[in-house]
């Protein structure tokens, strides 16, 4: 894990540019800086490296890394990089280091762009290849790590930051208000549907894609993988059976490292099937982070508790307080250079601060669970509707009652005939807040989109889910959050053997028996205490917004209705209204605190 950026063009940046830009790339990797340049063919080409040394810690293994006519910098992991190394030692390939960073070098000479393909990992690389004269950049299938690009009339400029960019390529471009207005209209599902940032000129390379450059121009990225829903038949115990040799395998190759693991446990079901493969089937040691809030309808300290006794393992604890909320929304929405997207993503920023206090640089968690198997509760009811019309529908109308349907609190959820009736129903999703165009000076942006990945409704929700709403939002505060503070942060459900064997598996074996997550529940028996493997709630890291945001605090209120571009889009007198001590917030939590995170983006960002 670590930080990049480069370029390629003819006219590169100045050296002091370039070494300013390391000094800020310290913070993603404290252990090792590197920079190397050359001209290649009528270009020059700069490659900036920090280093957060994860496997094989010698200094061997630092990067830039170059052998054989080939120069690499690399960010991520790539967890199957013992099984590559082997392959490739068989083919007659030798190594110098035991770095997955050597494996894809070795790789690249072995396959070329079809190295992608051979890898499980996270991953942003850009790789020259001196004798060939071209620069190849890839990001991971998932997106899990970061890679920004700009094109200008200088060339290009790429780094795993947007803040990178601006400082190598000496430019401040204009803040992108659309983007903004998304954000605060429909929440942080929008943010990534358009492959773009906060910031005119400045766009991600897209998630599980590979290009080729020659110049300073940016061809048309190759996306080298796109999940597909291909049902097969199956048994239910052939699904449950696919599931655990797929899970334990992702978790064995995640555990891999030379330091030392924390864990970030929720009360739920995700963390806790991860942690507990690991600590009962892998004997991993692991150390355990959790969040608390005391409100009760949020409250999962007995589950915790329960998970805790489970693992045996060392835990610390941290609890939800409003103390220092802006000033570290304010650290948090300057390192991002974007607003903070959810309550949620806050939170996960506020606990790696305790993760970091203890010394730990490697952290793996739950995320991706609920998009890969059926875990919302409006996943339930997409479900129930593809059982419309059979015998099976009012049984299982009547389970939903008894469980899942007991802890729903939206209303749009408790009709389980909701997608029946009206199966494009999506304002569960889209909306900030129930009546969102009443607050907004602009109508709420765009209409709601998604991508028409397959006929079943339930699978094709998840998809747009995992691709394009959820996840992609998901792993960039997550990257953000704990790179802030020098740590990896792996994601142990977004394994590619897992999704596309879940791809494969019919979606009336994805809910059973009243429960939500019925494959994974079934495939970590005996490695969790029942008591959270078959608990119908659903838990992660959240809190009301009113334990974070105190609106009797003089200063929360003048922060909150100082004078801000985010007027230009949000109703001032309805943001007031809403920071009454006494305002009931029901559906408007999120929408508070969207807008908070916008106004303090905003704020830290110069001529504001």
């Amino acid at each position: 894990m670590c930080g990049i950026a480069g370029f390629i063009g003819k006219s590169p940046p100045t050296r002091s540019d370039a070494e300013d830009t390391l000094a800020m790339m310290r913070q993603r990797g404290p252990d090792g800086l590197g920079l190397f340049q050359d001209d290649v063919g009528a270009n020059r080409v700069m490659l900036l490296h920090s280093r957060l040394a994860i496997i094989d810690l010698q200094t061997r293994s630092n990067q830039p890394f170059i052998d054989d006519g080939c120069v690499l910098i690399f960010n991520g992991e790539i967890y199957n990089y013992v099984e590559v190394r082997d392959e490739l030692k068989a083919l007659g390939q030798t190594f110098r280091t035991d770095s997955d960073t050597e494996v894809i070098l070795r790789a690249y000479r072995q396959w070329g762009e079809g190295l992608v393909d051979r890898l499980q990992g996270m991953w942003a690389f850009a790789l020259l290849d001196s004798r060939a004269g071209k620069l190849t950049l890839s990001r991971d299938p998932f997106g899990e790590k970061p890679l920004y690009c700009m094109e200008t009339p200088d060339g290009l400029f790429f780094g795993s930051e947007i803040k990178f960019i601006k400082q190598l390529s000496a430019r401040t471009p204009a803040i992108r208000h659309e983007k903004v207005h998304r954000f605060l209209a429909h929440g942080y599902r929008d943010v990534f549907k358009k492959k773009d940032s906060f910031f005119e000129g400045i766009n991600p390379l897209p998630a599980a894609s590979i290009v080729t450059l020659t110049g300073g121009d940016m061809p048309e990225p190759r996306i080298y993988w796109t999940p597909h829903f291909n049902p097969q038949p199956m048994s239910e115990g052939e699904a449950i059976e696919g599931v655990r040799d797929r899970l334990f395998d992702a978790v064995k190759i995640r555990l891999r490292a030379d330091v030392p693991i924390a864990l970030t446990l929720s009360g739920g079901i995700d963390s806790n099937v991860v942690a507990g493969i690991a600590v009962h089937h892998f004997q991993q040691n692991l150390h355990t982070f959790s969040m608390l809030e005391s409100r009760e309808d949020y409250d999962e300290r007995q589950f915790i508790a329960a998970a805790v006794r489970g693992l045996g393992a060392p835990h610390r604890e941290r609890p939800v307080q409003s103390r220092g909320f802006l000033e570290r929304l304010g650290r948090m929405a300057h390192h991002y250079e974007a607003p903070v997207l959810s309550v949620g993503m806050f939170l996960e920023g506020f606990l790696t601060e305790t993760v970091s206090a203890e010394g730990f640089k490697l952290a793996i968690n739950g995320n991706g669970s609920d998009e890969i198997f059926a875990g919302y509760y409006d996943h339930y009811l997409y479900w129930l509707a593809g059982l419309h019309g059979t015998a099976e529908f009012e049984p299982e109308v009547a389970r939903w009652r008894e469980s899942m349907g007991k802890y729903v609190r939206n209303p749009l959820f408790k009709d389980p005939m909701r997608f029946v009736d009206t199966p494009d129903e999506r304002r569960h999703l889209h909306h900030n807040a129930p009546d969102i165009d009443s607050v907004m000076h602009l109508p709420s942006a765009d209409p709601f989109e998604e991508e028409d990945f397959c006929d079943d409704l339930l699978r094709k929700r998840m998809l747009n889910e995992l691709t394009r709403e959820s996840v992609p939002a998901t792993l960039f505060c997550g990257d953000l959050n704990w790179m802030y503070h020098s740590i990896e942060n792996r994601t142990a459900y977004l394994d590619r053997s897992l999704i596309s064997f879940l791809l494969t598996v019919p979606s009336n074996l994805l809910i059973r028996e009243g429960y939500s997550k019925y494959l994974l529940r079934k495939a970590a028996e005996g490695y969790v205490p029942d008591e959270i493997l078959f608990s119908r709630q659903k838990f992660g890291f959240n809190a009301p917004i009113t334990s974070l945001l105190n609106r009797e605090d003089p200063d929360v209120i003048d922060f909150m209705m100082m004078d801000s571009p985010v007027f230009d889009l949000v109703r001032r007198d309805k943001v007031e209204a809403m920071m009454r001590p006494d305002a009931d917030l029901a559906g408007l939590d999120n929408f508070l605190f969207c807008v908070a995170s916008a106004k303090m983006f905003y704020a830290t960002q110069a001529g504001w």
